[in-house]
């Protein structure tokens, strides 16, 4: 699958929420009241996630039910919070309602066990988008957007002047809970594709740098919907090329961008300029600074004794006793090994021709070595067959296959039965020894 089949359908949802989320995002700057976003998501995720304690699968219609029910009650509570003379801000209200929502959906995943939901409800399932759920999505974002288009003066009053349209004699009260069910409705389809995350970073990142470039709402949104847009592109093609998390991904290069962006209006509007360039040049190495600092200490700190707790410590400790016991275990049952491969080779093999047996991997090695050794030099290969028999952990099938090579070589076996133990096949092992001393003395002669 190539880059243009698997990002087609995530592209598409992506472009689609920048569309509806910079409109929405600009509203919400209007109003001042930035997490109401995070607060809509988190109580819309609540709903899905209190519907997944009744046995609701979270991508069901059902849990959809549960998610606009939630949203739509949330969207209730910040349209009654909302007072004409606020003593607390609202946004303090925001806050605390995505605070409890938060915890409420931790403590109902405890008792669910449901901790990837939990996760998909923060990150989404972007790269898993399908186009029924992107056809969807559109459909009812463009009846949102066409509501907010037929009443786009009251939205837009509220969200300018709200004590003007206090004057004008607007219900405040009530054209907000229409803002913020509207506003909930696209939240909660987006959250579920997306994640509350993604969400708040569509909402908000395109509608910042749209307010940084100018006032028009009609250019804000020009300039969202194409930065939002080149985003996205880059943020996906990222992902594909790096194998990253496509969510994460895009909400990465957004901030990215947002600093990029903020840097070039800041130079084009600076006057002196110079001063400006001198100020962004200097930001950058107090910046490469303190990444250096903060990167050589993080290296330093985890080489000393504060990285690491007393658990770990003593789980480090227990681990490396242990691989210190098996060591010195192996160390001896490697030399009683050898000492016993002396004794029943007795001296017609070397130490050497023993150490090399031990060495090999396993009986498969070993008896290949034996096998290219006998093409070479018969005698030589002849003791590597030995010790390889009078080795008691040779396994049945190679201990044949050794007794097969020792009769193709010398022409018998010895009376060597595979079948028994090393007491009872002494005498044929002695008889190997013998042949393998006649054959040495013949070469020496």
């Amino acid at each position: 699958m190539n880059i243009l089949e698997l990002m087609a359908a995530p592209f598409a949802e992506c472009l689609i929420l920048v569309a509806i989320h910079t409109y929405l995002g600009i509203h919400v700057l209007k109003r001042r009241v930035i997490f109401v976003d995070l607060a809509l998501a988190q109580i819309a995720a609540l709903g899905t996630t209190v519907g997944f304690l009744f046995g609701i699968m979270p991508e069901t219609p059902s849990a959809l039910v549960f998610s606009m029910i939630f949203t739509f009650l949330g969207a209730a509570v910040f349209a009654i919070t909302r007072f004409r003379h606020e003593k607390v801000p609202q946004e303090a209200v925001i806050g605390l309602t995505y605070a409890v929502s938060c915890a409420i959906a931790v403590l109902v995943v405890e008792k669910t066990r449901g901790a990837e939901h939990l996760k998909d409800i923060l990150v989404g399932n972007l790269l898993w988008v399908k186009w029924a759920d992107v056809l969807t999505a559109a459909f009812i974002y463009l009846l949102v957007g066409v509501l907010h288009f037929i009443f786009r003066k009251r939205f837009l009053a509220i969200s300018d002047d709200p004590e003007k349209a206090y004057a004008a004699g607007i219900s405040v009260k009530a054209w907000d809970f229409l803002f913020y069910l509207t506003f909930g409705v696209v939240i909660t389809f987006s959250t579920r594709v997306a994640g509350v995350l993604m969400v708040f970073v569509f909402l908000v990142a395109p509608a910042i740098l749209a307010f940084m470039i100018t006032n028009r709402l009609a250019h804000q949104l020009l300039i969202g919907w194409g930065t939002g847009t080149a985003v996205t592109v880059l943020g996906l093609y990222l992902s594909w090329n790096l194998d990253l998390p496509s969510g994460p991904a895009v909400i990465a290069f957004y901030g990215v961008a947002l600093v990029i962006g903020g840097i070039i209006v800041f130079l084009i509007r600076a006057r002196p300029r110079s001063d400006a360039v001198r100020s962004v040049l200097l930001g950058g190495v107090v910046t490469a600074l303190v990444v250096w600092s903060v990167w050589s200490l993080g290296r330093w700190l985890a080489t000393t004794k504060w990285a690491i707790s007393d658990e770990a410590r003593h789980v480090e400790e227990s681990i490396a006793h242990d691989r210190s016991v098996a060591a010195a275990q192996e160390s001896e049952a490697h030399e009683t090994r050898r000492a016993a491969l002396a004794a029943r080779t007795g001296r017609c093999v070397g130490a050497n021709k023993i150490e090399r047996h031990l060495e090999f991997f396993g009986p498969e090695e070993q008896l290949q070595h034996a096998r290219e050794t006998l093409r070479v030099n018969k005698r030589k290969g002849l003791e590597f067959l030995l010790v390889a028999l009078a080795d008691e952990e040779l396994p049945l099938l190679y201990r044949e296959e050794a007794v097969d090579l020792l009769t193709k070589a010398a022409g018998k076996s010895f009376g060597y039965d595979t079948q028994a133990d090393m007491s009872q096949n002494a005498k044929a092992i002695r008889r190997i020894c013998e042949r393998i001393r006649l054959m040495k003395k013949a070469d020496d002669d």
